[in-house]
């Protein structure tokens, strides 16, 4: 039988977007194209404020249980970079695939809270810091990484339920009072969040999303979508619980009090460091 999609209906509100102070909301069927909308609007004009000097690139950070949509795949792979975290208990579906395959990966260095996070060692220890370790090398986050508990025949696991999505610009700025060089950085523009997943069922039910420039709210998903990469793992792994592959580094004090005790004439007075 060939099912009318629910938001179809007479009864319920057209199923188009709806302007309001902060962006979009639609309700219905339509979720998912004013989602890929959305995508496509940032991807063409996120980077219009920022000089070509700064190299801005329009990127993404999402979280979704399912996703097996086409077409907001295909708009995910034309940011410059993405990662998007499905539960690990949906099966390697195409549309999963086709993300990693041509969706471009993003770099930790862009995020905040992210300069001692990294890969553990081959003995799978967290790496030491001292002062001649220089800076920690980069992890590519996705484009797709997954969180939580493998799939039970049978048997129901928590789940990452979350349908959201920050976009930003990843970019760079000069860092003239440290002396720190160029500092890169992700801002964080606009968030969706909504009841879809990003799956082709979604366009036959009715759902609910919303798009919002709202700073505080911008940020705050932000961090929460942080803060799950953190606990995320990479696409593919075996393990059956939540097992965080990003590490601490370690920062080895002693090497660094031997340092600045032998370079002392290069930092403070040497009466103002024996006091």
């Amino acid at each position: 039988m060939d099912y009318r999609p629910l938001g179809d209906y007479e009864h319920l509100l057209v199923s188009r977007p709806h302007d309001w102070a902060h962006g979009t909301v639609v309700h219905g069927s339509g979720v998912l194209d004013d989602l890929v909308a959305g995508i496509e609007k940032h991807v063409a004009t996120s980077s219009q404020d920022y000089s070509r000097r700064l190299e801005p690139r329009p990127a993404g950070i999402g979280c979704v249980p399912w996703l097996t949509d086409d077409r907001v795949v295909d708009t995910l792979t034309e940011l410059e970079q993405c990662c998007v975290i499905v539960d690990k208990q949906q099966p390697d579906y195409a549309a999963v695939r086709k993300l990693a395959r041509y969706g471009k990966a993003l770099s930790s260095w862009y995020l905040p809270g992210f300069e001692e996070l990294t890969l553990p060692d081959e003995n799978g220890n967290a790496p030491t810091i001292t002062p001649h370790s220089g800076k920690l090398d980069p992890v590519e986050l996705g484009p797709v990484r997954v969180v939580g508990w493998q799939q039970a025949m049978g048997e129901k696991r928590p789940m990452l339920h979350s349908k959201m999505l920050v976009l930003g610009v990843t970019t760079y700025y000069e860092d003239d009072e440290m002396f720190a060089g160029d500092i890169l950085t992700f801002h964080p523009k606009v968030t969706w969040m909504g009841s879809a997943n990003w799956s082709a069922n979604s366009r036959r039910h009715v759902e609910f999303g919303l798009w919002s420039s709202d700073a505080a709210l911008v940020q705050h998903n932000f961090d929460y979508l942080l803060s799950l990469l953190t606990f995320s793992e990479p696409r593919g792994v075996a393990t059956v619980g939540p097992e965080p592959e990003l590490v601490s580094a370690v920062w080895d004090d002693a090497s660094f009090r031997e340092y600045f005790a032998q370079h002392r004439d290069l930092y403070i007075d040497s009466d103002e460091f024996e006091g």
